[in-house]
């Protein structure tokens, strides 16, 4: 009965559209803030001139900035993560009727992400991953020209920004793609998905979303807690544990720019300009890191209960000593590359 049940609730999991955000409102402000700083005078009135033609400026990008800090900083900042505002529009004075508009004009769920495969290390062979891998991949937009995934829905963003012809309203709707996207795709689960039997982890992680990028996955961030978390909202609040203020993201802005670990030079991955190299490094960093931690053991664990230890906390396995602290650095480094790169993508923008 334990194990029906466990499966039932992976496939009711499964059906629910995907809604998990790519790190906290805090993690895109960081790399908002991070891009700002790399930017001159001109380059930030060229943003601000694009921003302030943008239809929720008013009502969302610029609204209650905090003490001290000029409105079209903040709209700066919030234009990295307009792109989950939309999802369920909340602001002072706006109507259920119009919330629920800007929701259906706006929001595009499977922008934010791409399920490249990962095949669980037990069950090599068992997929076909240049197969799942194409189709992920291909064709870039569906039949109405919309994009399929993050890489298209970048690629697509740029091309309108650099267009002549785009009208100012599009710019400044695009920009703000730009800005989220670049964030979103530097958060390894969001270009991954965790392929795996029944008979590693039951009930299974078909293709071709697998494991969701983590999302089907619970764990404890340390033995003995009480609560649990999927491991993608995990990685979502790393370095910011509930939402931090303008003030802890500053705090945070000036220590990694301050270190020397993460000024340009020390960043060979800045080497890299193509959206689908970008998604190979999280790729790489689910192998690695994400799902491995120390020794692997919290995956074979997890893989026991089909990852969701049935209704009982006490089954779900917790992350291995020395995973949390691995995994805020590989967060700053993914936060401080996004930062750089996004400052790249709007000087290639500004160019123009």
């Amino acid at each position: 009965m334990r194990n029906l049940a466990i499966a039932l609730m992976l496939v009711t999991l499964a059906c629910i559209p995907r809604t998990a955000l790519a790190w906290s409102a805090s993690g895109h402000h960081a790399i908002a803030r991070i891009t700002w700083k790399q930017l001159d005078d001109k380059q930030r009135l060229q943003v601000t001139k694009i921003l302030r033609a943008h239809p929720h400026y008013d009502i969302y990008l610029a609204a209650n900035p905090p003490k001290g800090l000029p409105a079209s900083e903040w709209a700066f900042l919030r234009a990295a993560t307009w792109s989950d505002w939309v999802r369920g529009p909340k602001a002072e004075g706006l109507s259920a009727t119009d919330a629920n508009a800007i929701q259906s004009k706006y929001n595009k769920g499977v922008w934010h992400y791409i399920d490249l495969p990962y095949i669980h290390p037990n069950d090599a062979g068992k997929f076909d991953e240049a197969k799942i891998r194409k189709e992920m991949l291909e064709p870039e937009f569906d039949s109405k020209g919309e994009p399929r995934h993050v890489l298209a829905a970048l690629k697509q963003s740029m091309k309108l920004l650099l267009a002549e012809d785009t009208s100012d309203h599009d710019k400044a709707v695009r920009i703000c793609w730009l800005f989220h996207l670049v964030g979103d795709l530097h958060q390894p689960l969001h270009a991954v998905g965790l392929m795996a039997t029944k008979e590693t982890f039951a009930p299974g992680f078909a293709p071709p979303g697998g494991d969701q990028g983590g999302n089907l996955i619970i764990v404890k961030a340390k033995p003995g807690d009480a609560r649990t978390i999927n491991l993608h909202a995990y990685w979502d609040g790393l370095l910011f544990r509930g939402e931090g203020n303008f003030t802890a993201v500053e705090g945070m802005v000036a220590k990694m720019l301050k270190d020397p670990q993460y000024q340009r030079e020390q960043l060979p991955e800045l080497k890299a300009t193509e959206f689908l190299a970008w998604a190979e490094e999280s790729l790489e960093l689910c192998k690695t890191v994400v799902y491995k931690g120390d020794d692997g053991g919290f995956l074979k664990a997890a893989g026991k209960s089909g990852g969701m230890g049935g209704q009982n906390a006490a089954d779900v396995p917790a992350l291995p000593a020395g995973y949390q602290k691995r995994a805020d650095e590989v967060a700053a480094r993914r936060m401080v590359l996004a930062g750089y790169r996004l400052s790249d993508q709007l000087n290639i923008v500004f160019k123009n």
